[in-house]
């Protein structure tokens, strides 16, 4: 088989699986050059597989990502990022200002549009967006201005409990806070959000839908999208059962045996296609009018956080969701490298997919989503987490977790474990990713500390789902 250099960037369970995807490879045989948040077991046994290299660096800077690739540029073929950090830094725009050639599966930091989220409202087409303002605190001569127009804006739409209020730039946590929920008055959205805030930000009216998310690939030809669409995943952001507490960067998912989801009519998987066709012309007006080079657009990842009926929360432009990513990648036929790499020469090849119902739940540390102020040492007892085979029906998946120097595995402070099960329904797929997280917590030390939520993808849950649509409907006529 033929070799081929490939550089990964690693934040978690989302770009591990991709690494063993394309590890698994029957097509091409890898050597894989990484930079990886946390000394992860999986990283460590496809690196030291492969003859590769791996340097560890908690804050994957630009600098460690640009160090690796230079270090290693005559051996790589092709650079993956699925990560924000380093694609809205430039990690793109350095690789090809140094003249290094390689393929690469993400934009240019220009067209990383998840920087602002001001500025993806502006892209959206405006029958999608909720009615929404921005607000830049600097411009205004004191708080007190600020706070007047907050209030008149918030009241127009109906008073607090009617808003989200979201950060312009990415924040831990993803920093959005919703009205009814996490403040209850105008003055408590002002005193705990807005005061002493300086950066800029959204407020947005609340809006009541079902969500789901849809994947989509970009290659230059707009026509091409029709074929470079995963199926949809419904993704759980909020930390505890029922869509309570704070937002997180996923609780968990689950796609199901079709390419739509089981609350989804026909025309909520359409609007998927005509909201990325309007968006991605959009964006090519906008780097027209503004003199941007068009080609760092592509290849680029569609992630829209559709709500339906018929609007958007927001999009991951240069990159797959996590966990979205890994049910569809889990059930692609295609080689996925050899994707990458068709994709990046402009000839993709329609993406095939042996579609099962699938269910992934992160076990995650007890500080995660703010459910404890617990700080201890966990030890997960799972040499589970070393293993490289993906052809199973149950996976764990290691995330933010890390091979100490004693050479067992510690939960770090993020998404510790994916827990991913597939089966013949959704119920069934349910149950054996809830028990697969259930073993993950049993056996850590000290036991009992891990935890996950524990309504996702089960019946009760999606069952919900339909019959708010279907409600939606008949409210709304579509």
């Amino acid at each position: 088989m033929e070799r081929l250099g490939v550089f990964i960037s690693v934040y978690g369970a989302r770009e591990v699986f991709e690494m063993l995807k394309m590890y698994s490879s029957r097509v091409y045989s890898t050597r894989f050059y990484v930079v990886s948040k946390q000394y992860n077991p999986i990283v460590k046994r496809v690196v030291e597989a492969t003859g590769g290299e791996v340097l560890v660096d908690s804050g994957l800077s630009l600098k460690s990502h640009i160090h690796m690739i230079e270090k290693f540029k005559d051996e790589l073929d092709v650079a993956i990022c699925t990560h924000e950090k380093p694609i809205i830094n430039g990690l793109r725009d350095e690789i090809e200002k140094r003249g290094i050639e390689l393929y690469t599966t993400f934009p240019t930091s220009i067209f990383a549009l998840e920087r602002s989220k001001i500025l993806q409202r502006k892209l959206f087409p405006e029958d999608y967006n909720p009615p929404w303002k921005a607000f830049y605190p600097r411009s205004y001569p004191n708080e007190s201005e600020l706070f007047h127009d907050v209030k008149v804006w918030v009241e127009s739409l109906g008073g607090a409990c009617n808003v989200v209020f979201k950060p312009d730039e990415p924040a831990a946590g993803k920093g959005v806070a919703v009205g009814g929920e996490h403040f209850h008055t105008i003055e408590d959205l002002i005193l705990n959000y807005v005061s002493g805030f300086n950066a800029p930000f959204i407020i947005e009216r609340r809006e009541e839908v079902e969500e789901s998310s849809c994947q989509l690939w970009f290659d230059g030809n707009i026509d091409h999208i029709s074929f470079l669409r995963y199926p949809e995943v419904r993704d759980y952001k909020r930390a505890f059962e029922g869509d309570l507490g704070p937002n997180t960067g996923g609780m968990g998912c689950y796609m199901d045996s079709s390419f739509k989801l089981p609350f989804m009519f026909e025309e909520d998987f359409e609007a998927g296609y005509d909201l990325a066709r309007r968006t991605i012309k959009n964006i090519e007006r906008w780097a027209e009018e503004n003199g941007f080079d068009k080609s760092g657009m592509k290849p680029c990842m569609y992630y829209l956080a559709m709500a339906h009926p018929h609007k958007v929360f927001e999009g991951n432009i240069g990159r797959p969701g996590d966990p979205e990513d890994i049910p569809p990648l889990l059930s692609m036929k295609n080689d996925l490298l050899e994707f990458y790499l068709h994709l990046c020469e402009g000839n993709p090849e329609r993406l095939d997919f042996d579609l099962k119902a699938t269910v992934l739940v992160y076990v995650v540390p007890p500080t995660y989503g703010g459910k404890s102020t617990i700080h201890k040492d966990i030890v997960l007892n799972l040499p589970e987490l070393f293993e490289l085979n993906i052809d199973s029906d149950k996976l764990l998946i290691p995330g933010d977790v890390e091979v100490r120097a004693d050479g067992r595995l510690y939960a770090r402070t993020s998404r510790s474990v994916a827990a991913v099960a597939t089966g013949g329904c959704l119920e069934e797929a349910a149950q054996k990713a809830h028990k697969l997280a259930v073993y993950v917590e049993d056996n850590s030390d000290p036991k009992g500390l891990l935890w996950h939520r524990g309504d996702i993808g089960v019946k009760g849950n999606v069952d919900r789902s339909i019959q708010h649509r279907k409600i939606l409907r008949e409210r709304f006529g579509f």
